[in-house]
């Protein structure tokens, strides 16, 4: 059965550089050996470090490593590590792991040459490719009091399955300060701090990342750093520090940034300097003079390019990487791209079809949860709710053919101190078999918000936040319903299935996130293919960024068991959905167990970067300018099994570019054409939202979010009160 859709032409943010020829195709491929084996979940991290030590450019291929160049023998053996050859070959453009090991040489190989241009630094970029940045004053597009913004472009690689390399070529702005921490927190104490680096270079010419977590009252020469039996003072005189330096700093608390197993160690507050975010500019500006608050306003605006300005700046890029670098003299255009517009999907309320969640308080809920409701005003003394909310509610109660019983109530006084009190405060609550409660509290900082979200959550309660001032409108007031109604396990909305032979009627959703100390994989949300909720499921616990194998599978299977017991059978197929990259085997697991079952199933890796920019040409006042595509517009490399696909849009026209996702099809025999609807349609299916959808699919959007909640919450074992109907992370 063939997917018709109505064709479009789109331009993407990449530019042309050349047909690779045999030679650059072919590699040398070293195994990896350790004399001591890294910590469990480090192991891909461990090999990828080698990889800057070899002299030539290099990067990891699976648990092997690629070059272009032979190493030197003197560089096949370090103090814990030892390379062997195992062969030379030419990579296969069209095998998607291989073209990912070629893109990773490509792309060190340009970041090698692009480090040689004066008043320009380079630096990786954290969701991938590099960072060229302009230093200096010349760099300098807006600043202001210790902060500084400088004009630069995401740069990567882009090879296709046919061999053709692109530059892909993007705006990018680095807010940078010019102080030390030293000066950072004598000129700015209240504004908090996340992450810092080292002001100097470490031996392998990287300033290293760290964590801040705070501060020491010793003095360097008091602080001891015990495993190396010498003072703080002592070890930063014999890396290079003044005695200025030293004498004049705090002692302050670190520890290495992404690194799971970091211990908090001693460092100096003026040879770090602090990594700024729009959020500490934000804070600076709440804090600042009305001069200076517009100047970081100004900041704001400045930054969000439309894609004709991005498309445009990066042309005039591209032609200076491609003569200085490539030596090819050509006037580089964005790339032209034949695509498709996807129908969008049709959702159904209770009553008929929505355009948005919205108009539930028009036509009722598909599903009705828990109808009994608590309220903890600790605005003021007031035992109600927002006029607007209680309005709203009983409406879309009513709507949806139900009684609920919302008197309830809580207030800040009732509230006690003590930590036991406060337990049996939401146990006593809980008791009354009120499961889900609406906060009104004033605005107040996130720890406050997470130690009340965390009681009651040891009490199986789930918590909305309301911050009632300024005072709640129609549409604030749906979007909090529709939050309080969905952690009480009500469905406001369900889609329309796709009618097609190779559909998936289960589609489940993978995330991984960290809270620095441990990795909280398979943290998974699930949805029937017509939208129906069938609840998160708790995450197992490890060590790395890859995915437990036997946790996917215990997950997978009590979600195919909840099918079966409402379908009475086992879904006939079950597309599984990854938040990023997937690594190798980390599926194997079910997708033998599915195979054996005789259940069809495709795996595809959903990935918030490494798409680009997606447009179309358009004409206005009689020139061609750039506007971004249509939402559901999509680009099918069928030989690559990808799609890159646009799912949301800019606020605000005009200001700001939407980046499409990409999507690979890493396993199944699906039609690419189905998956990209299937995924397109799940992200349009958001029912915490009363007017937006998702940029990722519904149940990718869900598991990022719970993923992100566990981190916050820290202890899982809490959960366990918890219905996996209620989805607490909205």
């Amino acid at each position: 059965m063939k997917l018709e859709f109505e064709d479009t032409e789109v331009v993407l943010n990449r530019f042309l550089v050349k047909q690779l020829s045999d030679s650059e195709l072919l590699i040398y491929e070293y195994s990896c050996s350790f004399k001591e084996n890294p910590d469990q979940g480090d192991e891909q991290k461990a090999i990828s470090s080698i990889c800057y030590k070899l002299g030539t450019p290099a990067t990891r291929l699976g648990s092997k490593i690629i070059t272009q160049e032979a190493v030197s023998l003197d560089r096949l053996q370090g103090e814990n590590w030892e390379l062997r050859l195992i062969s030379t070959r030419k990579l296969n453009c069209a095998d998607s792991l291989e073209l990912k090991g070629l893109e990773g040489l490509e792309r060190r190989k340009l970041e090698k040459q692009l480090r040689m241009w004066n008043s320009t630094a380079i630096e990786r970029a954290s969701e991938g490719g590099l960072i060229w940045w302009v230093t200096g004053d010349a760099g300098k597009e807006k600043y202001g009091k210790g902060w500084e913004v400088h004009k630069g472009r995401r740069i990567d690689i882009n090879i296709d399955s046919e061999g053709i390399l692109y530059l892909e070529i993007d705006l990018h702005h680095r807010f940078y300060t010019p102080w030390n921490l030293h000066k950072w927190q004598d000129e700015y104490p209240d504004i908090p701090i996340s992450y810092v680096r080292n002001t100097y270079k470490d031996k392998s010419n990287n300033y290293i990342s760290w964590r801040y977590e705070g501060v020491s009252d010793k003095t360097p020469d008091e602080s001891l750093i015990e495993s190396l039996g010498m003072t703080l003072a002592g070890y930063h005189r014999q890396t290079g520090a003044t005695e200025e330096e030293i004498q004049n700093s705090r002692v302050v608390y670190v520890k290495r940034a992404n690194q799971w197993n970091a211990q908090v160690v001693t460092h100096l507050s003026q040879r770090l300097s602090p990594s700024l975010t729009m959020e500490m500019l934000a804070s600076i500006s709440e804090q600042s003079e009305k001069k200076e608050q517009k100047n970081i306003q100004e900041v704001f605006s400045h930054i969000k390019k439309n894609l004709d300005t991005r498309l445009k700046e990066c042309e005039k890029t591209a032609q200076k990487i491609l003569e200085v670098i490539y030596k090819i003299h050509s006037l580089p255009k964005p790339l032209m791209a034949n695509g498709c517009i996807l129908p969008a999907a049709k959702l159904f309320a209770l009553k008929g079809e929505v355009d948005k969640a919205a108009k539930v308080s028009y036509k009722g809920c598909v599903k009705v949860g828990e109808t009994n409701f608590g309220c903890l005003n600790l605005f003021n003394e007031m035992p109600k709710y927002p006029s607007e909310v209680e309005k709203c509610l009983k409406e879309v109660a009513q709507k949806s053919d139900t009684q609920i019983h919302i008197d309830s109530y809580r207030v800040l006084s009732q509230l006690p101190e003590g930590a036991l009190d406060r337990q049996m405060f939401w146990q006593t609550w809980s008791n009354e078999n009120i499961k889900t409660v609406l906060v009104v509290m004033p605005w107040s900082p996130n720890e406050r918000k997470q130690q009340i979200r965390v009681e009651a959550l040891k009490a199986g309660i789930a918590t909305q936040f309301i911050v009632p001032q300024p005072k709640a409108d129609a549409s604030k007031a749906i979007n909090v319903v529709l939050g309080l109604l969905c952690k009480a396990g009500w469905q406001p909305l369900r889609l329309e299935p796709i009618d097609h032979p190779d559909a998936a009627e289960l589609i489940i959703g993978f995330d991984t996130g960290t809270n620095r100390e441990l990795y909280y994989g398979t943290s998974a949300f699930a949805v029937l293919a017509n939208g129906q909720s069938l609840g998160w499921e708790l995450p197992d616990v490890q060590r790395g960024e890859r995915f437990s194998g036997q946790g996917v599978w215990q997950t997978v299977s009590k979600l195919v068991i909840k099918f079966h017991n409402i379908c009475n059978r086992y879904p006939k197929r079950i597309l599984l959905m990854r938040d990023g990259l997937i690594q190798s085997g980390e599926f194997d697991q079910t997708l033998t167990a599915l195979k054996e079952q005789e259940i069809s199933v495709d795996l595809v890796g959903v990935r918030k970067s490494g798409a680009g920019r997606m447009g179309q040409e358009v004409m206005q006042d009689g020139r061609k300018v750039y506007r971004d595509a249509q939402v559901g517009s999509t680009v099918f490399m069928p030989k690559e099994r990808s799609f890159i696909i646009v799912t949301s849009q800019a606020v605000v026209k005009n200001i700001g570019s939407v980046r499409p996702l990409r999507v690979v099809h890493e396993y199944g025999d699906a039609p690419l054409e189905l998956l990209a609807l299937q995924t397109y349609h799940l992200t349009q299916l958001h029912p915490a939202s009363g007017f937006r959808s998702c940029r990722l699919p519904w149940v990718l959007h869900l598991a990022d979010k719970s993923s992100k909640e566990f981190q916050r919450i820290g202890q899982i074992s809490i959960l366990q009160n918890i219905g996996r109907e209620k989805l607490i992370a909205v």
